[in-house]
């Protein structure tokens, strides 16, 4: 800082060249994005072992001894251990007391969200984010950007939708993956948006996967209907739960019809076309006094610094490369759901990557 407080210009060298300093900055900022697939690596390496349940399960602590005795595999070489732990204490995963020789470890708030079976716990969204199969499509992201195809079928020679319906345990994990983000996504919109579902009579959640949200929302509200609308193979593979209806079909067909229809992370997936068709699906089914439509996905706002903005970034990129959809400012919101010929909408902020969006088809 200068000494009036303001801060201290960047220097250049004589020649216009950066500084030394500069230069090294640099170097360190590319390297951290070249090696910035590791991180997410290394954690599923973590959850695939277990690590932080057995911190959990140990009483929030174990050393580094004890910890490799508990691991699910014939042998452990602690050196590899404690190097692995190391970078995860580096990131900020687990908290690490003494020295090499007498090391133990306990987690963070991040490392608490690794435990499993809570329902905050972002284990399934990591697994099924960081599949083999799933990481294929990003090395094909440059042959997606003609616009015909995406990097998915580029890399898997079938679409997103296709694949999973062809291979049922990759299915299986990815509906894991987005019940868990539904689960942490639906206790925000809950506490967020009481007022919004007092009122309804009946909700369809489009696209509702194996029912995940629906199940918290006719907790919280049992005077709602509730049906979950997914394709057959979906409905087929859900769990029925006392108070969910279960029903089948294509949303670009036709819609069932209720009081309120839900699509959470659905419009995200599709191009604008399409989505003004469902939305003109949804705005059939619902009544012309009182019905409305809950969209809940991201409001992109690239200037905010937001700490959740470069997610809300890094999202709009997956659905350019998985399903050849993308994550929309509140213009883009605007121009979808007023081209589908609804009246207007609001949006409400909730402590999640994503917003919800009340559009008023009458």
């Amino acid at each position: 800082m200068e000494p009036n407080g303001k801060p201290t210009q960047l220097q250049m060298e004589p020649n216009g060249k950066p500084t030394q300093s500069q230069e090294t900055s640099a170097q360190s900022q590319v390297w951290k994005i070249i090696y910035g697939f590791s991180e997410p690596l290394i954690l599923r390496c973590a959850v695939e072992l277990q690590i932080p349940d057995i911190i959990h399960d140990n009483g929030g602590q174990i050393t580094l001894s004890e910890l490799a005795s508990k691991l699910p595999l014939p042998k452990v070489n602690t050196d590899h251990l404690y190097r692995v732990l190391r970078f995860l204490v580096h990131m900020k995963i687990f908290n690490q007391e003494g020295d090499r020789d007498c090391v133990s470890y306990s987690l963070t708030p991040a490392g608490r969200l690794l435990t499993s079976g809570s329902e905050t716990s972002m284990v399934p969204i990591l697994l099924g984010m960081t599949q083999k199969d799933f990481l294929v499509p990003w090395h094909y992201m440059k042959d997606g950007l003609s616009g015909e195809t995406t990097a998915f079928e580029e890399g898997m020679g079938m679409t997103i939708w296709e694949y999973l319906e062809r291979n049922p345990e990759k299915s299986q994990m990815f509906n894991e993956g987005m019940a868990g983000e539904t689960r942490l996504l639906t206790r925000s919109l809950i506490a967020g948006c009481r007022d919004m579902f007092e009122g309804i009579g009946s909700l369809v959640d489009v696209g509702g996967g194996n029912g995940t949200a629906l199940r918290a929302i006719s907790q919280a509200f049992p005077q709602i209907k509730c049906t979950v609308f997914d394709l057959p193979h979906v409905i087929e593979d859900s769990v029925e739960c006392p108070g969910v209806e279960r029903v089948s079909g294509d949303m670009f067909k036709a819609v069932p019809r209720a009081q309120a229809i839900m699509m959470k992370l659905i419009l995200h997936d599709w191009s604008d076309e399409d989505c003004i068709k469902i939305l003109k699906k949804c705005k059939e089914a619902v009544p012309q006094d009182g019905g409305k439509v809950i969209i809940v996905d991201v409001v992109l706002d690239v200037n905010s610094e937001h700490e959740l903005t470069t997610p809300r970034m890094v999202l709009d990129i997956d659905m350019l490369v998985n399903t050849g959809g993308k994550e929309r400012t509140e213009e883009d919101w605007n121009h979808l759901i007023l081209s589908a010929g609804y009246k207007g909408y609001k949006i409400r902020h909730i402590a999640a990557v994503q917003s919800v969006i009340e559009a008023f088809p009458y």
